[in-house]
């Protein structure tokens, strides 16, 4: 049987500034939280960022990098992004937002 190679189906295209953001927020990640999967996830991605990011020229001169990702690595990296975050933003209740967003939706639906 003949090898096939498997390419992870998303393709993440990041300018130099926002991959060196993006490595820069997974070290602090692996160096400042407390929750040891965090860490573990943080310090895997950027292993896999480093090792199988393509950086390439783009049409205009800058530099790009193509970043191949499978769907769990997607996953990963926006759960990394949202755990810097969580640090970082001011914690409104958007969940209680949401809640009275789809309870005006189903009142109006109700009223027609």
């Amino acid at each position: 049987m003949a090898y096939s190679k498997r390419v992870p189906p998303i393709k993440l295209v990041l300018t130099m500034k926002e991959y060196n953001i993006l490595v820069g927020i997974l070290t602090i990640n692996i160096d400042n939280m407390v929750d040891q999967s965090i860490k573990e996830i943080a310090k895997l991605t950027k292993e896999k960022l480093l090792k199988y990011s393509l950086p390439r020229k783009a049409e205009d001169d800058n530099i790009e990098i193509d970043i191949r990702l499978y769907i769990n690595e997607a996953a990963d990296i926006i759960s990394q992004l949202l755990s810097y975050l969580n640090n970082k933003v001011n914690e409104i209740n958007y969940y209680q937002v949401l809640l009275k967003v789809r309870e005006n939706i189903e009142n109006n639906l109700d009223n027609e």
